[in-house]
């Protein structure tokens, strides 16, 4: 794709592999960063397509969760059509499982917490995603968070699935007897946490029908005959979830999550299968037999109570729970109580809460904080002091991003994407090297330049903060030579001990660092000297 602009956004470099059709943007008016996916217009575009689309956007701009990409509205221009995302800093779990090939049971389980409270907002708001797969799910800076992405149900978006997206799929939506709804997700769900268990999807095959044939006839392999590490509770879970029949299926994203936290709590304490089995009611359920179970254990069973029944075998006087006046007082105290955690939060309770992911100092709690919490107090309490506290941690959770941005740049080896992440990374690269004179320098320099740039206004922070830590000691006039000649000697030493690499990184960092500073020629005429010595 060659253009460069559509409607208000300017596009930049794509997001994903090859022939993706999505691209970061900017936003020209607001200078903001976002993620943008471009459709080509003969995809049915009628005009009633066309207003079916804008009417999807109306609706899904209002689902907003932490766990869900929020997609801000799209529409179109004389050739496309686009929606338009926050912008998420990582990766997609497809690309991550195809690095690493599989994730451990406990990081699984956690991402499938999250993404069950993802489904369950979506679900609860009238949406279904449809198309739940690793390539759908981000991870954002640090792994720790998972966010759903494309949830989008509109016809217009509907492609022909690729061969390798069937595995997906649940039965009745590959044979089309069956309507999108929660246990389509749940399915997608168990089987994209499949893959992520196991390193591979629970189905496979040659081709198109190959793998629609397995879906529809075959059994995927227990998550516990593959990893054994797995517990089988988890293993269990997973099953229930790739049920062929939809009503074997939990029965919503809210009872899966349950059976994902007992799994939890059961593997920790080191319950067996047969000690579940004979435990009662639990939403996780298991192929036991609970007499058998009972046996297998030498528990013996127990005899049931039975009411004392009248002559004719009714018992003649109901008990306490069955007397209306009592079901009434239960009815109307489950009614208050739910009227009364469904009233929204107050001041005090937002900021506690948030309180408490930010004191974690994770990147994921600290943005949970940010979805859930900052950003509620700011719009509800705008005048505040707790907003004014919110804005603070906000500012503070922009510069924890914008670190995380650099490390993950560094690692996939990505260009920066602003001016100001860029000249950011080169003053911290003399900082690290320890010329705090050249770091303080470039730091006062990004303020300058670009405490008007909104995109930038992150960085710009980090080289404020930089530059009050460096100020707290500030350093003479005549430093950066004695800190240069120090490095030079240093290298003349490891040079003398064998150390030919240590040596050689200190010249190449002088040259690059300084190659074209008058003042510091002699200093970089040395290093050059000593590099093409051991050259000869």
């Amino acid at each position: 794709m060659t253009r460069s602009r559509i409607g208000p956004l300017a596009l930049e470099a794509p997001l994903g592999s090859s022939g993706s059709t999505f691209f970061r943007a900017i936003h020209v008016q607001q200078r903001s960063q976002v993620a943008v996916r471009v459709f080509s217009m003969p995809m049915g575009m009628t005009p009633e397509s066309k207003q079916e689309f804008a009417n999807h956007l109306e609706r899904i701009k209002t689902l907003k969760h932490p766990g869900i990409v929020r997609c801000f509205g799209g529409g179109f221009d004389a050739k496309d059509a686009y929606l338009v995302y926050e912008l998420v800093e990582g990766e997609s779990l497809d690309v991550t499982l195809e690095r690493r090939e599989r994730l451990s049971w406990e990081v699984v389980l956690d991402y499938g917490l999250q993404l069950c409270d993802a489904l369950q907002k979506a679900h609860e708001t009238g949406w279904v995603h449809g198309r739940i797969r690793p390539d759908k799910v981000l991870l954002t800076l640090g792994g720790e968070v998972v966010k759903l992405n494309e949830v989008w149900p509109g016809p217009t978006m509907n492609k022909p699935p690729k061969p390798t997206d069937l595995a997906y799929q649940p039965p009745e939506q590959i044979d089309a007897k069956g309507k999108l709804d929660t246990g389509t997700d749940l399915y997608s769900l168990g089987a994209t946490l499949y893959h992520a268990l196991t390193g591979s999807a629970p189905f496979g095959g040659a081709n198109a029908g190959m793998v629609r044939q397995a879906v529809l006839t075959t059994e995927a392999a227990p998550v516990a005959t593959i990893v054994y590490d797995c517990p089988v509770w988890l293993s269990a879970i997973i099953e229930q979830l790739l049920s062929k029949d939809p009503l074997k299926r939990p029965f919503s994203a809210v009872a899966t999550a349950m059976a994902l936290r007992e799994a939890q709590k059961r593997a920790s304490s080191g319950v067996g299968v047969g000690e579940h089995a004979i435990s009662g009611f639990s939403p996780l359920q298991m192929n036991v037999d609970k007499d058998e179970a009972a046996a297998a254990l030498g528990r013996k069973k127990k005899k049931s109570r039975r009411r004392k029944e009248s002559s004719d075998g009714y018992n003649d006087s109901p008990s306490l729970l069955e007397r209306p006046v009592v079901l009434f007082g239960i009815l109307m105290s489950a009614l208050g109580l739910i009227g009364y955690l469904m009233l929204p939060l107050g001041e005090k309770t937002l900021r506690a809460r948030a309180e408490i992911f930010l004191d974690r100092k994770d990147v994921g709690s600290i943005n949970e904080a940010k979805d859930r919490y900052l950003l509620e107090i700011i719009e509800r309490f705008p005048k505040s002091e707790t907003a004014v506290w919110a804005e603070e941690r906000l500012v503070e959770i922009e510069m924890v991003n914008a670190e995380q941005k650099i490390q993950t740049n560094k690692r996939f080896g990505r260009d920066p994407s602003t001016e100001g992440e860029r000249k950011y990374m080169e003053a911290n690269r003399f900082e690290q090297f320890g010329d705090r004179v050249t770091a303080l320098d470039r730091y006062k320099a990004i303020v300058t330049l670009l405490k008007n740039e909104e995109k930038d206004r992150a960085f710009v922070n980090l080289a404020r903060r930089q530059i009050a830590i460096i100020e707290s000691q500030p350093p003479s006039a005549d430093e950066l030579r004695r800190f240069l000649q120090e490095r030079l000697d240093e290298a003349d030493k490891k040079y003398a001990s064998g150390d030919l690499l240590g040596a050689k990184q200190i010249w190449d960092s002088v040259i690059s660092l300084y190659n074209g500073n008058k003042e510091m020629l002699s200093l970089v005429e040395r290093a050059q000297g000593k590099l093409n010595k051991i050259k000869e």
